[in-house]
């Protein structure tokens, strides 16, 4: 009687197979998939990461301006924070994103001073530096320029005579800055800034209304204007007085004598006035 033939399992075929393989199949099989994830791995990380990083954030970022002043407009105050959005939203996991808010926010204006801009938390970004204080008006053809206490020319033109009540400097013999937060680069400013900044903290300091600057690059003058028409010759500017001159204090002390006295300090009364001398001679 013949036998009948079984067939082989799947075991045993496949011990069959790997036992008439050469030794070096099965590694050099293993090396082939570990090199292929290698790769694969290499070329879609990176992809994916670089989608993880230009995706949005799960909430809107928000930009905290710190110690904002409180007179600072509404417009640039939102024109400060989307200068930062479009800084960051682009990386928000990288800090370079943070390094170009920080120069976003320096060309506004506002703030020329940024010390730093930080991520505090997932979705809150905190820009920290020295604000701008609006102090007086350069004026010239184009307008009437605000700037700082440091001359630097800040985000504000106004027609000529439509500016806020701030001291008003003419005579400026160099154009005005070509960026937000550049200082304007004139002698006469500065010399005229520096007066100012002597009477920042008088009574009757919104009295002086221009100052003129128009003589200076001649003889080193200072002149300025009340609000009521006086021309006051103020001579040269604080620490550059001749001998024959007497200092800036002297010079305040004599208005604030008049303003005690009347009210004013051009004595309500006064067309010119000359401060240089000992005497105070009025017209």
């Amino acid at each position: 009687m013949a036998r009948s033939r079984t067939k082989p399992d799947s075991a045993e075929r496949t011990a069959s197979v790997t036992g008439s393989a050469p030794g070096w199949v099965v590694p050099a099989a293993w090396c082939t998939g570990l090199v292929a994830t290698a790769v694969g791995l290499a070329i879609w990380v990176p992809k994916l990461l670089e989608r993880a990083a230009e995706r949005a954030l799960p909430a809107p970022i928000r930009v905290v301006l710190d110690g904002a002043p409180d007179w600072l407009p509404p417009d640039e105050r939102m024109a400060m924070q989307r200068a930062v959005l479009r800084s960051v939203a682009s990386s928000p996991f990288d800090r370079d994103g943070l390094a170009e808010a920080r120069e976003s926010v320096r060309r506004c204006g506002w703030m020329p001073e940024v010390t730093q801009v930080r991520r505090s938390d997932v979705d809150e970004v905190v820009v920290e530096g020295a604000w701008a204080i609006p102090f007086a008006l350069v004026c010239d053809r184009q307008g009437e320029h605000l700037v700082d206490t440091r001359g630097r020319l800040l985000p504000r033109q106004y027609p000529a005579g439509k500016g806020p009540r701030l001291m008003r400097i003419t005579g400026a013999s160099t154009p005005r800055p070509t960026a937000f937060g550049d200082a304007w680069q004139a002698p006469e400013v500065t010399a005229a800034l520096r007066m100012a900044s002597l009477m920042a903290d008088r009574p009757w300091r919104r009295q002086v209304a221009t100052v003129d600057m128009t003589a200076f690059g001649r003889d080193g003058t200072i002149r300025f204007t009340t609000d009521t028409g006086c021309a006051v010759v103020w001579g040269r500017g604080p620490g550059e007085e001749t001998a024959s001159e007497v200092p800036a204090t002297q010079k305040l002390a004599v208005l604030q004598h008049a303003f005690d006295r009347t009210g004013r300090i051009d004595a309500g009364q006064s067309t010119s006035i000359d401060l240089r001398g000992d005497f105070t001679l009025v017209d």
